[in-house]
């Protein structure tokens, strides 16, 4: 390699150093802005280890956070790191997402009076928490998913596909900057309620699923959740099918649930909305089928599945 080659690469390595460099600092400074205002809003105060950029990736990772009560002085939540990748401030991002890693009450929480009502394992679990937002400009497709752990507990995600959300997400960012403008006042704010509520019922919901897994302790959980109200298992399951006979939904979804409270292994649900349908008017076709459940349930093609 001759010696321009090299001097190139040198100075492209530099550059990329310096840039990098400079999106951490950047990072780091806007972190620690909206750290102060957060604390400001709800009197909590937040603490953290270090800040990371990814220029590759779009990706702000913030690492070693504490919240502590202002009032109280007292710790109350840790998190190993908490990452967001995609967001501008500028434009609706393609694609969002926020991820949480090792969410646990803090020692002087865990040990605290008011935490002995809850079970143990859920005061010494770890969370972790993943939320995404995927948008298409160009057809106003979104998915929103959402998916939560308690380690070693259980696993639940909620999947939620919609259309014709151009009005809502440009609405959203325009609210955003005038709220960092200092624009928004009580006039405006009511404005943008009623041109968000507008948005929102123009919106067409796809399909919507949930779901819950068992993580590997939750029949335990279940068990000593039980065991504070004095019941067990077995009467959990008798009380469950009585109550289920005066409900009027179909057989299918009823052994569904019957299975899963039975098994404690997973459980599913699922919906599909007609196409092309708003909010708004979707709301006005389910109100008649309200006093029949089993019509509701074809309508939605609802399916549940548990084991």
């Amino acid at each position: 390699m001759n010696k321009v080659a090299i001097a190139g690469v040198a100075i492209a390595v530099s550059g990329a150093v310096g840039a990098q460099w400079y999106a951490n600092k950047r990072a780091d400074d806007v972190i620690a802005q909206q750290v102060g205002q957060f604390s400001e809003q709800t009197g909590f105060d937040v603490s953290y280890e270090n800040v990371d950029y990814s220029l590759l990736s779009n990706t702000v990772t913030i690492e070693k956070m504490s919240f502590k009560s202002q009032e109280t002085e007292q710790q109350l939540i840790d998190i190993e790191s908490m990452s967001i990748e995609g967001y501008s401030a500028d434009k609706v991002s393609p694609f969002t997402e926020l991820v949480v890693k090792g969410m646990s009450l803090s020692s002087e929480l865990a040990n605290a009076p008011e935490a002995s009502v809850l079970p143990s394992s859920l005061v010494s679990a770890k969370y972790d928490l993943v939320s995404s937002l995927s948008f298409d400009e160009s057809n106003g497709d979104s998915q929103i998913k959402l998916a939560a752990s308690a380690q070693n507990l259980l696993d639940f995600a909620v999947n939620f596909d919609m259309t014709n959300s151009q009005e809502a997400m440009n609405l959203q960012l325009e609210i955003d900057k005038l709220h960092k403008q200092g624009e928004m006042d009580l006039e405006a704010e009511l404005q943008m309620q009623s041109k968000m509520l507008s948005a929102i019922q123009a919106l067409q919901p796809k399909s919507f699923s949930f779901s819950l897994n068992n993580g590997g302790e939750f029949k335990s959980l279940v068990d000593e959740l039980l065991q504070k109200n004095g019941l067990d298992h077995a009467q959990l399951q008798a009380m469950l099918a009585s109550q289920l006979n005066a409900v009027p939904a179909s057989d299918v979804n009823k052994e569904a649930v019957k299975a899963f409270v039975a098994g404690l292994n997973s459980f599913e649900v699922s919906m599909e909305f007609p196409a092309q349908t708003s909010l708004m008017q979707l709301g006005m076709q389910l109100q008649p089928l309200a006093a029949d459940p089993q019509a509701l349930e074809q309508f939605l093609k609802l399916k549940m599945v548990g084991k």
